[in-house]
């Protein structure tokens, strides 16, 4: 708290009204920008929706700045960015979570891209972070989403809008950029969009390309190489729109991402402020590929939409299992020195469906029913290796030798696999209806019907089989079903004053478990989560619109939790257990006293504490009132903007970030275990911008105090391993547009 205390006196000098509403629609902005949201299936603006939700459009991200989700989804009231390998950085939204990473089943948070669903159930294949150039704006979804966005969206979602080609001129746009981190060599990136009408005002095309390197700041010791953990993105979208009539547009987007990370980014504290140290390096590349049609039809009365989507999900991970050489070694016989290491990652492919029907007009009565489908089906394999060579002296030796019907990999590799196999199927209706009792008093309730299929295999080979080959377990299935409710009230005495209460449910897929693999007896499996939302919230506009003031209070009631477990023989398995609640206040203050300044602010306390003790295999039992992993008591944001009245516009942005402490997983809840933390940093970001035409250019230091803030810790084979924001970061971005 001492932290907190010292930056006190930042707290009306707001960050996140870039993101929880209105806010400055240029980085020299006074004008207060409306930012238009799907949150409700249908297009309105952000302050008028009876929720959570906030916005951040493009050119609000790009006045701070951003690239990726670390730059603004933590500056959300009640988001905790969770930041570790790029792919599976996690966002939790007001605490829903039992781990600060992967887990077991299906995460609890929804990923989005233009409302095509990218959370696949089981073991998370990809957390789609894309880049910020040239969107549209994105949408962040706090509380359960079950009702209109389905399963996985228990503690909120994340709806990423990429911008659609405009028909009617051309456009065209570059984004570079150069930076020195402390302690790693020079990086940037390169970006441009072009848009072209192909018919006037019929049929347009925008394409997009993007790539950034951001050069490793960690010197690994074990390998000697410093600055080893350079991560590279690429890739680009695709939009074409075709507009046939004014009561038809259809619209196509595809999108592409490459990430290759040379060395993992997180450190070792045991090798110093910026060391790590692995035998090997420990890559990892993650790719997405989407395709999506999407036909919007006005039948006059309402209006049809039609969403169909195809994706392709892949990652692969290296990870250094050398501490554990003897171990193995022994078991073989074997006195070899090459390094030993896992191999992790698989891939998904996804095809889903969305089918609604809109009512048009502004009438007492509003209403929206859709249906929707979504079939994913994924592969998953975890193996551990030696590099090449080892298989000479795996067959001479006395336990494994010729005829003995040990399995040696088919790259020369001995190696101990795991691989699961996973189908699985959701279908839905789904709809929301409003009535407006009087010009001030409106009732909302809606729900969705769903059902979710599931088949999952798992399969193991390698000595652990010794003296056989493949074993595989028995095929498992689970189905459920149910209706997921979401009602609210909303009270607008006048243009200027909103108040509502809200209640709403979520859900995710059940994980069954393979049996026969296991010595050990397992449950079938896990079935959903019950989770339940209340929440009150304010929204005011005052002084004319020059200062806004938002609050929500929220209570979550979390029951029969999904938990990841492991058997003696470390097989893992998923079950239900425990129960949590999350209570919390959320604020936010946006204040233009002037056309050249702005001031910004949220500030957000949170307690998310379980109910009841909980068992963890091999640590011990979690007791009541432990803190739920992945989330912070309190989170800050501030911002201040100055547009000085000079020569090129010049405008100043301060920002300041504050996350209070917390836990990476339920493990570290457990007395006497050493806990695994994260949190309890600020981070103060400074940019100039001048305007010079359609060029602009900006010079910005990032993280201007050195923080070694941690987001997420993890105990490895090399002790503790801590995901990083990045030191001090000093660049220049020159930015121009037709």
């Amino acid at each position: 708290m001492t932290r907190l205390k010292s930056f006190r006196g930042l707290l009306l000098v707001g960050a996140a009204s870039l993101i929880a509403g209105p806010a400055a629609a240029q980085a020299s902005g006074t004008l207060l920008e409306e930012i238009i949201v799907t949150a409700t299936k249908r297009e309105v603006s952000v302050r008028e929706i009876s929720g959570s939700v906030s916005a951040v459009s493009g050119a609000q991200l790009e006045a701070i700045g951003a690239q990726s989700y670390a730059d603004y989804i933590a500056r959300t009231p009640g988001v905790t960015f969770n930041q570790f390998q790029p792919g599976t950085s996690h966002v939790v939204i007001r605490g829903v979570a039992t781990n600060s990473g992967n887990v077991q089943g299906q995460g609890t948070t929804g990923y989005y891209i233009n409302e095509v669903p990218l959370t696949e159930p089981g073991w998370t294949i990809v957390i789609p972070d894309i880049d910020a150039f040239d969107v549209d704006h994105v949408e962040i979804l706090r509380g359960p989403q079950g009702s209109l966005f389905g399963s996985a969206s228990m503690g909120g979602a994340v709806n990423y809008v990429a911008r659609k080609a405009d028909a009617s001129a051309y456009d065209a746009a570059i984004e570079t950029t150069l930076s020195k981190t402390r302690n790693a060599d020079v990086g940037g990136g390169i970006k441009g969009m072009v848009n072209i009408p192909l018919v006037e005002d019929k049929l347009a095309l925008r394409a997009v390309a993007t790539y950034r390197n951001d050069p490793g700041y960690l010197d690994n010791v074990g390998i000697g190489e410093n600055g080893s953990s350079d991560i590279t993105i690429g890739g680009g979208r695709l939009s074409l729109v075709w507009t046939p009539t004014d009561a038809t547009e259809v619209s196509w987007l595809s999108l592409y991402q490459k990430t290759e990370v040379d060395d993992a980014p997180y450190r070792n504290p045991l090798f110093g402020d910026l060391g790590r140290s692995s035998a090997l390096a420990e890559t990892n590349e993650t790719e997405v590929t989407l395709h999506s049609l999407r036909v919007d039809h006005d039948l006059g009365f309402a209006t049809l939409t039609a969403i169909g989507a195809y994706q392709e999900k892949t990652q692969g991970y290296v990870f250094d299992f050398t501490a554990y050489r003897d171990a193995y070694n022994a078991d073989l016989g074997l006195n070899l020195s090459t390094p030993l290491f896992i191999e992790s990652g698989g891939e998904s492919t996804g095809e889903s469906l969305e089918v609604r029907l809109a009512s048009n007009g502004e009438g007492r009565f509003e209403w929206l029913v859709g249906a929707m489908y979504f079939k994913s089906d994924k592969d998953l394999y975890e193996q551990l290796g030696a590099v090449s060579g080892v298989a000479a002296a795996f067959n001479a030796s006395p336990l494994f030798g010729p005829g003995s019907g040990a399995v040696i990999a088919p790259d020369d590799r001995i190696f101990n696999a795991f691989f699961g196999d996973l189908s699985a199927t959701e279908t839905a209706l789904f709809g929301e209806a409003s009535f407006d009792f009087t010009p001030q008093l409106k009732l909302t309730a809606g729900g969705r019907l769903f059902k979710t299929e599931i088949e999952s295999i798992d399969s193991q080979v390698g000595f652990s089989t010794y003296p056989g080959g493949l074993s595989t377990g028995t095929t498992q299935t689970d189905e459920q079903d149910g209706f997921s409710p979401k009602v609210s009230l909303t009270y607008t005495p006048s243009e200027d004053l909103m108040v509502y209460g809200l209640y709403s449910e979520g859900f995710r897929f059940g994980t069954p478990n393979t049996q026969g693999l296991s010595a050990f007896p397992v449950p079938s499996g896990s079935k959903s989560d019950s989770l339940k939302n209340y929440e009150v919230g304010v929204r005011s506009n005052l002084v004319g619109g020059a200062l806004l003031l938002d609050a929500t209070a929220f209570y979550v009631d979390w029951s029969d939790i999904q938990l990841r477990l492991q058997t003696p023989d470390n097989f893992n398995y998923a079950a239900n257990g425990g129960a949590a609640t999350i209570k919390g206040l959320e604020t936010s203050v946006t204040f233009s006293p002037t056309p050249q300044f702005d001031l910004q602010s949220t500030v957000t306390y949170m307690e998310a504490r379980l109910d009841e003790p909980l068992f963890i295999l091999w640590y011990g039992t979690a007791p009541e009132g432990s803190q739920l992993p992945g989330s912070s008591d309190w989170s800050i944001s501030n911002t201040a903007s100055y547009r000085f009245e000079a020569a090129y516009d010049p405008t100043l942005t301060l920002s300041h970030r504050y996350v209070s402490s917390g836990i990476s997983d339920l493990n570290s809840a457990v007395p006497g275990v050493t806990p695994n933390t994260q949190g309890d940093f600020n981070v103060i970001d400074l940019r100039l911008r001048a305007t010079m035409g359609p060029t602009s250019v900006t010079l910005f230091g990032s993280n201007l105090g050195d923080e070694r803030g941690v987001t997420r810790t993890v105990p490895e084979a090399n002790g503790l391993s801590q995901g990083l924001i990045r030191p001090r970061t000093f660049g220049v971005t020159l930015n121009w547009s037709l």
